[in-house]
């Protein structure tokens, strides 16, 4: 079967190489979005899909605007059977028509629930137990269209964002190999969803980053690791901007009022509305992350300290 790849980021490009090195898919081109600029001197820089697309030698388009005549003219001149799309956009009604099969999305939720550009933050900001992925046809509606396949996935006590999409690759090539194999031998399952138990999973913004300590402990544990590695969970302490990398919601420690903090046998507690948070590692603005004991090392005073 003749594909064409569309996705950006790290995760997608997992799902590149795995149909490269499948017996069945013949990738024809690739499609990603245009080099940004990237680090402290704003250098340009290929996203993750289109460094991997180069180094397998496939022809690779970064379309500005997907509904431009000359994208679909570009699109059609590949011949494909199937778009496979991976964390890439939506794409318009004139794109779905160009290949035989049409298009398949690999999303990071079980859907219909988490429709959006942030399923696995919002899973996991959400205290979900387990979550999953989805590999379904490409409708005009954001993750609208019907299921093809779908594998669960556990959400672990210490689970970030990053870890977690780790943990979505082989479910997920499988959910996608499960899928392809139906078009191929005209066995689809084309299970609609149920749009009544949808919901959404909007894209993050830095403010939600900014931990209100009045929240129960393990709410705030949960955010935190959402948000690893972006926007993190920050707040200010001692007069400087520090992100809470790693955390945990011990039974017992200090008594602390929502936001103070005490240094105890070597650990770290902060004060919530309910329970403690134990803080193992963390990150001064503009630093590396360092485990707790080098941070306190740094502090001269720890009397009254508290996050503000």
């Amino acid at each position: 079967m003749k594909i064409v790849f569309m996705g950006t980021p790290e995760f997608a490009a997992c799902f590149l190489k795995h149909l490269k090195e499948s017996d069945f898919a013949d990738v024809v081109g690739v499609v990603t979005q245009p080099d940004r600029p990237a680090g402290r001197g704003r250098v340009l820089t290929p996203p993750p899909v289109k460094s991997l697309a180069l180094e397998y030698g496939l022809p690779v388009l970064q379309p500005v605007d997907l509904k431009a005549p000359e994208f679909e003219e570009e699109l059609r001149a590949f011949g494909a059977d199937l778009f496979v799309v991976v964390a890439y956009s939506i794409l318009p009604k004139n794109i779905l028509g160009v290949a035989k099969f049409g298009a398949v999305n690999v999303h990071g939720s079980m859907l219909p629930k988490y429709r959006g550009a942030a399923p696995v933050q919002r899973a996991i900001a959400d205290g979900l137990p387990a979550t999953g992925v989805t590999v379904f046809r490409l409708d005009e509606k954001m993750d609208h269209g019907p299921i093809l396949a779908q594998r669960e996935i556990i959400i672990d006590h210490q689970d970030t964002t990053a870890s977690l999409l780790e943990k979505m690759v082989a479910p997920g090539c499988e959910a996608l190999d499960d899928a392809i194999n139906q078009l191929i031998t005209g066995t689809e399952k084309d299970l609609t969803q149920d749009h009544a138990q949808a919901s959404g999973a909007p894209k993050l913004k830095k403010e939600e980053g900014l931990i209100d300590f009045n929240l129960p402990a393990r709410v705030i544990h949960n955010r935190i690791r959402a948000f690893n590695p972006w926007p993190g969970g920050y707040g200010k302490l001692g007069g400087r901007m520090v992100y809470l990398r790693v955390t945990d919601t011990p039974e017992n420690g200090p008594s602390l009022t929502p936001g103070a903090v005490a240094f105890k046998d070597k650990r770290f507690y902060v004060g919530t509305g309910e329970g403690l948070l134990e803080v193992i590692e963390i990150q001064a603005e503009g630093k590396k992350p360092m485990p707790v004991a080098d941070f306190m090392r740094g502090i001269q005073n720890h009397d009254g300290l508290s996050f503000c």
